[in-house]
């Protein structure tokens, strides 16, 4: 019995979608993802765009609100209603000032110190101003230099150099106590100062310092000088103990007092019962005998 072969089964033919048809449909959501993304694009463009225009029409404003101040002059009002409204808003966190310290004087003077600074407990310290209570503290008479400074958070500090006693100044006939740069500290009795040197005149005050000071080099004549006058606010001559005047230059003071000094020194020249010693011309001494004994000696005038 033969065997009968059937033919294999046809499979059916796969349809096919043609390119044109795939790159359609590939298309399709690559077009939608750009239509989105240029829509993205678009919205973000226009936002800042609206927050360009927005930020410009602020600046503009501010700026004409700061202009109106300008013109009108209430810039400046502004500036200092911001600056208090901050000073308050420290001040009630505790930066406000509580204590007043003044160092360097005795404590009647600091209490006097701490009442002539405009400054109030509470206040804040943030308006406090250094400089202009320094200034303050300075037009005090006795008060030769001061510094103030702020203590975070609530301290105010200030430093007191005191004007010292350096001499005692006669114009027309009152006595006052002054320091070394000639401020007036104050009347007083000469008794009351017996260790403080005499000046006398007009503009005296002011030029005591260099004259003391160079007298401290010359012991000798220093300790035998009762005042010291200031001449037509030029010169100075020296008076003294036993009244005889020493009547010095305009310039060169020191070199006339080393000559002085040398005289003395070789003859004795300030023990002499003489009206003065004139070292006005340099290199020159010339001592004028008192009125009556140059009478009898039949002359005006030596030198020595």
């Amino acid at each position: 019995m033969s065997k009968v072969k059937r033919a294999p089964a046809r499979r059916k033919p796969t349809r096919r979608k043609s390119p044109r048809k795939q790159t359609a449909a590939a298309s399709a959501p690559r077009r939608f993802r750009n239509w989105v993304e240029a829509r993205l694009r678009g919205a973000r463009y226009s936002a800042a765009n609206a927050a360009r225009l927005v930020a410009g029409l602020a600046a503009a404003l501010i700026l004409l609100i700061l202009g109106g101040f300008f013109i009108f002059g209430g810039l400046d009002d502004l500036g200092a209603s911001a600056e208090r409204m901050a000073a308050n808003r420290t001040a009630a966190m505790g930066l406000a000032v509580d204590v007043i310290e003044v160092s360097g004087v005795e404590p009647e003077q600091a209490a006097e110190v701490a009442t002539t600074i405009s400054v109030f407990r509470g206040q804040p310290m943030l308006s406090f101003n250094p400089d202009a209570a320094r200034a303050e503290v300075e037009a005090l008479p006795w008060v030769r230099e001061a510094s103030i400074v702020r203590l975070w958070p609530d301290r105010i500090a200030v430093v007191i150099e005191p004007r010292a006693e350096f001499a005692l100044w006669q114009i027309e006939g009152d006595i006052h106590v002054i320091d070394r740069d000639g401020a007036v500290l104050g009347e007083a009795d000469a008794n009351d100062w017996p260790d403080l040197p005499l000046v006398v005149g007009f503009g005296a005050n002011e030029e005591a310092e260099l004259l003391i000071e160079t007298l401290e080099h010359h012991e000798e004549i220093a300790s035998r000088v009762s005042a010291m006058v200031r001449v037509g606010d030029r010169r100075w001559n020296l008076r003294l103990v036993n009244g005889l005047d020493i009547k010095l230059p305009e310039s060169e003071v020191g070199a006339a007092l080393a000559v002085l000094a040398a005289m003395h020194a070789e003859r004795g020249v300030l023990r002499l019962d003489a009206e003065s010693i004139d070292l006005r011309q340099p290199g020159e001494m010339i001592v004028r005998a008192r009125p009556e004994r140059a009478r009898a000696a039949g002359m005006e005038e030596r030198e020595a």
